[in-house]
C-alpha cells in the first residue's frame, strides 16, 4: 500500500466532512446538505465504509483528497499534507508540483512577515503609536495576539531588505506573494491585520493608515486601507476575516454575526459576540455565502452602510437569501438598542458591551427592516406608498422561499392598506416593466 492509500485508509471520512457539513445517518450511510451547490433537500451522502461521497443532486463525488480539494480549493499535494499530518503520517514519496511548491514558499513568506510586524507593534518602539491607537479602540493585548495584529513600519524597504537580504527571498516571491511593488514595500505606516485561509494560513493582509497620517499622506499611500492583490493563494471574494478563529463557536450556535471590517470583527469576539466574521465592503460574495452556509443556517448583518439604500449589500443578501440562509439585520437606528447613537459595530462591543450582545440577539429579519426603512423613508401617503412599492416589490418577487414571500406580501399589503392581489398584480407589473426575470435575482437588484 502506497502512501496515498495508507493516508486516505486512515482518515475518518465521516468526521472529515461534518467539519463543514452537518450530517444525520441514513442507513448505512449519513446525509447532509450539500457544501458544493444550493439545496433544501438533503441529497449529500457519506458512506463511511468506502469512505467516499456522492451527492446525488449535482453529481459531485470522491474520496478524502476530492473533498478538500473542492471545498478548500486545495492542490492534490496540499490535501494530501493536510490529511497526513492529520492522521500522523509523515510523508516520504511525494513529489509536490512547480505551482504547489510556490504556494508553499507564499504561504511561508507570509507567515514570516506575519511574525515580524507582530513583533514590530508590541516589541518595538516603532510600534508605539499603533499599538496606543489600538488600545485606544479598546483592544487588549490578548485580541491583539489572539488575531496576531501588526506593524508595518514607515519605511519604503524594511521588508524588502529582511526577506531578500537576510531570509534569501527573490523579489519576484516578494510580488507574487503581494508584498512589493517594484523594489519597494507594499505596506508602510500602517496597522496590519493578517487575512487567513480556512486553514489558519496567513495568505495575505489588510493595512490600515494611523489616523495621524496626513489626507496627503494617506492619499499617496492608497487611502485608508491598503490590501493584499489578487494572488495565488489570496482571492478577496474567498474569505471572512476571522473565520478560521471563530468557526467553531458559529457552528456551535448556527449563526453568524457579519460585520464590516477588521476591528469591528476583533471588538466583537472580545466583547463575547464570538461567532463573528467580517467581509470587505458591504456585498457577501457567492463564495463568502457559501462558507457561511456550511456551518449555519442565519447570519446577521451589522455593517456599516445602509443596508436598505445599498445595492451591493442588496445583491449579496439576495444570494443568501438564494440559497436558504435566513438573514437579519441589527437595526442600529433604534433608540431603545443604540441611545448612544454608535455608527459602528466595533466602538458599539468596546463601550457597550452588554448593549452590543442585546442587539445582536433582538436582529430582525431582513425584509422587517427593509419595510421599515422604507416606510420611516417614504410616509405612508399616496406618493409614499407609491415608492414604497416600488422599491420592495422587485425585492419581494425574489425571496426564494414561497411562504415567506406570501407572508410578506401580506405584511405589504395591510402595511398600506391594500388588498393582497393588489400587490401581487403591481408585483408583476413592477417586473415586467424592469424586463426582470425570477433567475438569478442578485443580478437585477
Amino acid at each position: 500500500m502506497d502512501q496515498v492509500e495508507e493516508i486516505k485508509s486512515k482518515v475518518d471520512m465521516v468526521e472529515l466532512v461534518q467539519e463543514y457539513v452537518p450530517l444525520k445517518r441514513a442507513g448505512r450511510n449519513f446525509k447532509g446538505l450539500c457544501p458544493f451547490h444550493g439545496e433544501k433537500t438533503p441529497s449529500f451522502m457519506v458512506n463511511p465504509e468506502l469512505q467516499i461521497f456522492k451527492c446525488f443532486g449535482c453529481n459531485l463525488g470522491g474520496d478524502a483528497y476530492t473533498f478538500l480539494q473542492k471545498i478548500e480549493g486545495m492542490e492534490f499535494g496540499e490535501a494530501l499534507q493536510h490529511l497526513a499530518d492529520r492522521v500522523g503520517v509523515k510523508l516520504v514519496s511525494y513529489r509536490p508540483t512547480q505551482g504547489e511548491q510556490m504556494k508553499e514558499k507564499l504561504v511561508g513568506i507570509n507567515a514570516l512577515t506575519g511574525q515580524v510586524y507582530h513583533w514590530l507593534l508590541t516589541e518595538q518602539k516603532t510600534g508605539k503609536e499603533a499599538l496606543e491607537y489600538l488600545k485606544q479602540r479598546g483592544l487588549s493585548d490578548e485580541v491583539i495576539k489572539k488575531f496576531n495584529i501588526g506593524f508595518a513600519p514607515d519605511n519604503w524597504d524594511f521588508l524588502f531588505k529582511f526577506l531578500v537580504g537576510k531570509k534569501k527571498y527573490t523579489l519576484d516571491d516578494l510580488t507574487r506573494a503581494g508584498l512589493a511593488v517594484k523594489n519597494y514595500d507594499r505596506f508602510r505606516n500602517r496597522i496590519m491585520f493578517p487575512l487567513t485561509n480556512g486553514r489558519g494560513q496567513i495568505v495575505g493582509y489588510a493595512g490600515r493608515v494611523l489616523p495621524a497620517a496626513s489626507a496627503e499622506a494617506t492619499a499617496s499611500q492608497g487611502g485608508k486601507y491598503v490590501n493584499t492583490p489578487e494572488t495565488e493563494i489570496y482571492h478577496k471574494s474567498e474569505l471572512l476575516y476571522g473565520l478560521d478563529i471563530t468557526r467553531a463557536e458559529i457552528k456551535n450556535a448556527g449563526w453568524a454575526v457579519v460585520v464590516e471590517g477588521e476591528i469591528d470583527a476583533i471588538a466583537s469576539w472580545q466583547a463575547g459576540v464570538r461567532n463573528v466574521v467580517a467581509i470587505k465592503g458591504s456585498a457577501l460574495t457567492e463564495k463568502q455565502v457559501e462558507l457561511l452556509r456550511r456551518i449555519c443556517d442565519t447570519i446577521v448583518l451589522a455593517l456599516d452602510t445602509d443596508i436598505a439604500g445599498d445595492a451591493a449589500a442588496r445583491r449579496g443578501i439576495s444570494i443568501a437569501d438564494s440559497v436558504g440562509l435566513m438573514v437579519k439585520v441589527i437595526n442600529s437606528k433604534s433608540e431603545i438598542l443604540n441611545p448612544k447613537h454608535f455608527k459602528d459595530p466595533g466602538d458599539w462591543a468596546v463601550e457597550d458591551p452588554d448593549g452590543w450582545k442585546k442587539a445582536v440577539r433582538e436582529a430582525i429579519p431582513v425584509y422587517d427592516f427593509y419595510l421599515q426603512s422604507a416606510v420611516e423613508r417614504y410616509g405612508l401617503e399616496v406618493a409614499g406608498k407609491k415608492k414604497i412599492g416600488q422599491e420592495l416589490l422587485p425585492v419581494w418577487a425574489n425571496i426564494s422561499d414561497e411562504i415567506v414571500k406570501a407572508h410578506y406580501i401580506k405584511l405589504l399589503a395591510k402595511t398600506l392598506g391594500v388588498e393582497e392581489e393588489d400587490v401581487r398584480a403591481q408585483m408583476g407589473k413592477v417586473l415586467r416593466a424592469k424586463g426582470q426575470g425570477l433567475s438569478e435575482p442578485w443580478k437585477n437588484m
